[in-house]
């Protein structure tokens, strides 16, 4: 907010105050103006002072919200229950997700998944294939296996050379056929149509146009009849392979769920002879992960926290939150989250898992080899105090309810920040007044100095006035 006052509409004024006389009136109506705002600056450094605690809260409660949300993921099943997969051969890829349970599979690919393509019975010539059209209008009509049917219209202005018949093909997905033209390098060039997705469903059962005859012989088909002007080239077929001597089929070359939580991408067919191995094991490395994605973001916390608090000794300054009741609350509720117990199993508390706290700086430091042994020896014990009702996720959830509020219910840095505001509501109505008041004063005081130039100035002219009489006097006599 500005702390001046200004003199425009005045200027005039101002420049002639104190004209004619000896007293420096414009000069003296800005030290005047400049005391009574003085206040304003400190009002301004209080409200300054107030945003960087605002600020302050914001950069608390973002770490805040980030143990939180790392203590979620420690919450979940999934943490606990991860796979990872190797396959042993060539043919077959495989990725594995929710679900996937350990094992070992042999898989067999016994055919690979194709979709169906046509091509011209005979070469279309150059002329045909560049710029003349197949005739003005009609409409192409292709249906698949699976019944859906898709009609492209050809209007009388549309372009039907091959290239544009290609083109308005491709411009219909729901068609369920890509096309393309292939040049034989001698001048001709071959229609080709394939289907968009493998499999036998997809296989195209007809195309058929209408309302141009010369169209019509180049593309009428039907799957199965004679005398097609296109050739069928390759069949469409489903996808084919054995898991563990169990027969699979799919109309795709990815299969996903044949095993619960596994995506095969299938390569190539299994030579006779050949197998491939799938081995999906336990992924230890996410329950790590996650563990040590919490210690690093609740030591950033504390990080933020020192930082936000520190006194300066050596120059007696204070940080933003130096002494901050609700940013002591803080620290003091998150670390009472982290002593959660459990009563049953091998692993009884965090410091079992090698989650010990430091008493000076209120981190936490973690034991690799101590919490690897744990997951290895008793994964269940570690979810267990984990994700329990009284386990860690929880027990930051309750603290953090508090912290930064649930439902309904604001929580403590929001309130601190909110009284702050209204500190800063009050302290610029504060300032607003009081400029208010200045204004009135400096109106006051230029009228009252304008008429003290003015009778000065008549005064200094009666005064040089009289003293010219009398001087005329005295020379006279």
């Amino acid at each position: 907010m500005a702390n001046t006052i200004s003199n425009n509409a005045h200027a005039g004024l101002i420049t002639s105050l104190g004209v004619g006389t000896s007293l420096d009136l414009s000069g003296l109506l800005d030290q005047l103006q400049k005391a009574e705002l003085s206040p304003t600056t400190v009002i301004q450094n209080r409200i300054n002072s107030v945003q960087t605690k605002i600020s302050a809260y914001g950069t608390l409660q973002n770490g805040v919200q980030a143990v939180l949300s790392a203590a979620a993921t420690l919450g979940k099943a999934s943490t606990y229950n991860a796979v990872k997969s190797t396959v042993t051969g060539s043919d077959i890829t495989a990725t594995t997700g929710a679900g996937a349970i350990a094992g070992s599979y042999k898989v067999l690919v016994t055919a690979l998944a194709q979709a169906d393509q046509l091509q011209s019975s005979s070469a279309i010539d150059s002329a045909t294939a560049k710029s003349q059209s197949f005739g003005n209008g009609g409409s192409i009509t292709i249906t698949l296996a699976t019944g859906a049917s898709q009609t492209i219209d050809l209007s009388t202005s549309a372009d039907t050379s091959l290239q544009g018949v290609i083109n308005a093909i491709n411009n219909n997905p729901k068609a369920g056929v890509n096309a393309t033209a292939v040049s034989d390098g001698s001048g001709g060039y071959y229609l080709m149509l394939t289907g968009s997705q493998t499999g036998t469903a997809n296989a195209i059962s007809s195309i058929s146009v209408s309302g141009n005859s010369t169209l019509a012989a180049a593309m009428d088909y039907t799957a199965g009849a004679a005398g097609n002007s296109l050739a069928l080239s390759q069949s469409a077929q489903n996808a084919g392979l054995t898991i563990n001597g169990i027969a699979v089929t799919s109309a795709s070359n990815t299969v996903q769920d044949a095993i619960n939580g596994v995506t095969f991408t299938l390569n190539s067919v299994t030579a006779s002879g050949g197998s491939n191995t799938l081995a999906v094991v336990n992924d230890p490395s996410v329950t790590q992960g996650a563990v040590g994605a919490f210690v690093g973001a609740y030591n950033a916390l504390q990080s933020t926290i020192a930082s936000l608090t520190k006194f300066d000794n050596t120059a007696g300054t204070r940080s933003p939150l130096t002494g901050d009741n609700a940013t002591h609350r803080v620290q003091s509720s998150l670390a009472q989250a982290l002593r959660v117990f459990s009563s049953s199993g091998a692993v009884h508390s965090l410091a079992d898992l090698g989650l010990t706290t430091n008493p000076q700086t209120g981190k936490l430091s973690m034991n690799g080899s101590l919490l690897d042994k744990a997951i290895a020896d008793n994964p269940a014990d570690v979810a267990a105090l984990f994700t329990g009702a009284n386990g860690l996720a929880a027990s930051i959830q309750g603290a953090t309810d508090s912290i930064l509020g649930k439902a309904g219910v604001k929580g403590m840095i929001a309130s601190a920040t909110s009284g702050l505001q209204q500190t800063i509501t009050a302290l610029q109505n504060q300032q607003t007044d009081l400029i208010s008041r200045v204004t009135g004063d400096m109106n006051r005081y230029r009228s009252q100095f304008s008429h003290l130039s003015t009778l000065l100035s008549t005064m200094n002219a009666t005064s040089t006035y009289l003293t010219q009489q009398f001087s005329a006097m005295n020379k006279s006599k």
